[in-house]
């Protein structure tokens, strides 16, 4: 008998999907079982996408910015898809070292960078984000097959 090895992913959150509700809402009851990991990406800065509730993330390698996330470990190919489906056509995946606030360990994952069509506005952050926004992006931009292309 042959044994398949799953091949599993792991993505960084910087965004709206470190939020519980927001995952819980896309992936269902799956969100309650993922294996994150609180940690952080040096090198970036998050911006709003203009006209929208959520963010973009853009290399500056002058930063020494900390961007807090979840590191989200062995997701499997159809929580990948679902993913990359909810991050819609203005998004695809880039290889970033992230670094565990527990150890400061370096592990490989994956996030979303913006292509470049997308335009920004101001420093976004998820405080402030979830504290004013939130409720604005579940309205506004929230949708399982892609957030609301800013417009």
């Amino acid at each position: 008998m042959v044994k398949r090895i799953a091949k599993t992913k792991t993505l960084f959150f910087y965004g709206t999907l470190r939020d519980h509700k927001v995952r819980e809402a896309l992936i269902g009851e799956r969100a309650k079982q993922l294996n994150l990991v609180d940690g952080y990406l040096i090198g970036y800065r998050l911006y709003r996408v203009k006209n929208a509730n959520y963010p973009l993330i853009v290399r500056d390698k002058s930063s020494s910015n900390k961007i807090n996330g979840l590191a989200a470990i062995g997701l499997d190919k159809q929580l990948i898809r679902k993913l990359d489906m909810f991050e819609g056509k203005n998004y695809s995946r880039a290889e970033v070292s992230v670094f565990c606030n527990i150890d400061n360990e370096e592990i490989l994952a994956e996030i979303y960078v913006p292509k470049k069509t997308l335009q920004y506005a101001e420093e976004w952050t998820y405080e402030n984000w979830h504290k004013y926004q939130r409720k604005f992006f579940f309205h506004d931009d929230f949708r399982k097959r892609g957030v609301r292309s800013p417009g």
